[in-house]
């Protein structure tokens, strides 16, 4: 019998230290090379443009939605907190999956996928005229030139 607590006890504590992890995608912009569509994340908020689906009336070129999403750790399919009507449309035209530095659309009309690829932050650049610094990189920082040396 102290061993089946002791079981229990051992399992409530990997239990309680594994916790519930819930995914989400890289924060940043996510670009398509081939047909103008990106999103952008920010934690659970997702802004997605997307090329509307075809066969489809009165729709525009593209489709905008913004919003929070989850991902199924099962299958890494998107699903998204949008109005049931809306959710139709967009479920019947794609299939959105989360991937490593990427989002996949699955286009069900054009039996495609497009991937919208994570755009990596550029480094800062200071301005041309930005003023230049007197001493090399390297040289002690308490020591500085009295003037520019040219």
């Amino acid at each position: 019998m102290k061993k089946f607590y002791g079981i229990i006890l051992m399992l409530g504590i990997l239990f309680s230290l594994t916790g519930c992890r819930n995914l989400q995608l890289q924060g940043g912009k996510y670009t398509g090379k081939d047909r103008g569509e990106f999103a952008m994340v920010y934690e659970d908020l997702i802004f997605l443009r997307v090329k509307a689906g075809k066969n489809i009336p009165g729709s525009l070129t593209y489709w905008e939605w913004g919003g929070k999403y989850s991902i199924d750790p099962d299958t890494r399919l998107l699903s998204f907190d949008m109005e049931r009507e809306t959710g139709k449309l967009w479920k019947f035209s794609y299939n959105i999956y989360a991937e490593r530095n990427a989002v996949v659309l699955e286009d069900l009309s054009e039996n495609k996928r497009f991937y919208l690829n994570y755009e990596y932050p550029a480094l800062r650049r200071k301005p041309a005229n930005a003023p230049k610094p007197f001493s090399s990189p390297g040289v002690d920082p308490v020591y500085q030139q009295l003037a520019p040396i040219e």
